[in-house]
């Protein structure tokens, strides 16, 4: 009945309201905790329902899906796909939680690192701030850790050499002590040789994400055409803060501010906001989800055959 919570699946949900089950599992004071107060991440016995979100993931994933819809340049995290996830409404609507653990670099690092940085000439000050050394800030993130829906994992190691899957690890075994699910289009295959995360080998962990991780996407600008998208940009007035130009305090090498009009080279999708570009979050079963989805419904229509 959760994997049913987490995808709205209202046959399997009426098909099992004769089991004894209660869709009714949250209250509007719940829902309003969630979002606005102070969350907490996942623990080891937790009675709650979560959903970890992998945030680097989510943050590449819609950045992925805007440079294949636009045939962009660059490509660059964004941090709106990882409280899209978090914002979820139906699943804070199922009385579901949600968290997100992300690479510390994407929140508080160097401009190529962070969230809606990408580099002097793309990152955007809507959402970033300058600390100063060389040092940035998405505070539309650090807004999210301080609430206690986003834990920063660090990714620079004990032995100081780093090590790019300590976030993976993270997410694995909180949310195999939670019994979590995880949205991440990764399926984690790199870590199954892995020993200290809570499982008694590879193939026990290849089967707990087999079974707890959904897929994800992001839909663009869904029934729009190029035309009305531009149609809509211009009609918005939006003037996009994109360049390293728009930080007064920036104390470091500058680039030349970024051409605009017919001279440009790409318009920065990437800094769009909801209403010039907008776009939706969405989970997506796996197939082995489908299956068991299709499964449940032929049993329960499955009756013992008798001789007349």
């Amino acid at each position: 009945m959760s994997l049913a919570r987490v995808f709205e699946w209202e046959d399997v949900l009426e098909a099992s309201s004769g089991d004894g089950y209660d869709d009714e599992s949250t209250s509007d004071d719940d829902e309003t905790g969630e979002r606005t107060g102070k969350a907490s991440a996942p623990t080891r016995g937790t009675s709650d329902e979560f959903v970890i979100v992998d945030g680097a993931n989510v943050a590449w994933g819609l950045a992925q899906k805007l440079k294949s819809r636009f045939q962009a340049k660059t490509r660059v995290p964004m941090s709106a796909a990882v409280v899209m996830a978090l914002d979820y409404e139906p699943w804070l609507r199922r009385g579901l939680k949600t968290h997100a653990f992300i690479p510390r670099e994407y929140v508080v690092g160097y401009v190529n690192s962070v969230c809606d940085g990408g580099g002097l000439g793309t990152v955007n000050a809507d959402v970033v701030e300058y600390l100063g050394k060389g040092v940035w800030c998405n505070r539309r993130l650090m807004d999210e850790v301080e609430k206690g829906r986003i834990t920063l994992v660090s990714r620079a190691g004990d032995d100081g050499r780093g090590s790019r899957k300590a976030d993976d690890l993270t997410i694995l075994r909180r949310a195999k002590e939670a019994d979590a699910w995880i949205c991440s289009n990764d399926k984690f295959r790199d870590h199954r040789r892995e020993r200290d995360i809570g499982f008694s080998g590879g193939k026990a962990m290849k089967e707990f994400a087999r079974l707890r991780r959904i897929d994800h996407n992001f839909v663009v600008a869904p029934g729009l055409d190029d035309v009305t998208l531009d149609a809509m940009l211009e009609a918005s007035e939006w003037n996009p803060r994109v360049g390293s130009h728009h930080f007064d305090a920036y104390d470091g090498p500058r680039r030349a501010p970024p051409r605009v009009g017919a001279d440009a080279v790409s318009p920065p999708y990437h800094a769009m906001p909801h209403a010039v570009l907008p776009i939706y979050f969405e989970p997506l079963p796996t197939d082995s989800m489908k299956t068991a989805r299709k499964t449940f419904l032929e049993r329960k229509d499955w009756e013992l055959p008798r001789i007349k």
